[in-house]
């Protein structure tokens, strides 16, 4: 008794041009067929692959606007706290003044830090299309 994967026949020995070239032999219209079909199948591969690279692209674009973006509003951020940090400052309340400050620029600094750490972990190439 053999195994199905013990039984092995000359078709699966051959090479795909040895393969082409005997379905042509003997069915000349449908290996001309499967041709044509294995080019569009390329051909749309190929322009698959193309809206895919150029999705990659825009994306980059968007998440490196994104980082400025962020930058710009956390720097937004640090300068009111410091303008809050000065008014109290202004009204003899330092201590607190200070705290808003710290806190505030460290969590904006956090903040910023964990959105660029996400973002440099976002795949980048070969990004799928949704």
């Amino acid at each position: 008794m053999t195994t199905p994967s013990a039984k092995k026949s000359s078709w699966t020995d051959l090479s795909p041009w040895d393969k082409a070239a005997q379905w042509h032999a003997k069915a000349p219209h449908i290996s001309d067929k499967l041709i044509e079909l294995a080019e569009e199948h390329a051909r749309a591969q190929w322009e698959l692959e193309k809206v895919r690279e150029q999705h990659a692209q825009r994306m980059d674009l968007r998440r490196w606007w994104a980082q400025i973006a962020m930058l710009g509003m956390g720097l937004c951020n640090v300068v009111v706290l410091a303008l809050v940090a000065w008014h109290y400052a202004d009204t003899g309340n330092v201590v607190p003044g200070l705290t808003i400050f710290g806190a505030g620029a460290g969590l904006t600094a956090g903040a910023f830090g964990a959105g660029h750490a996400l973002s440099r972990r976002a795949p980048t190439s070969g990004a799928r299309v949704p």
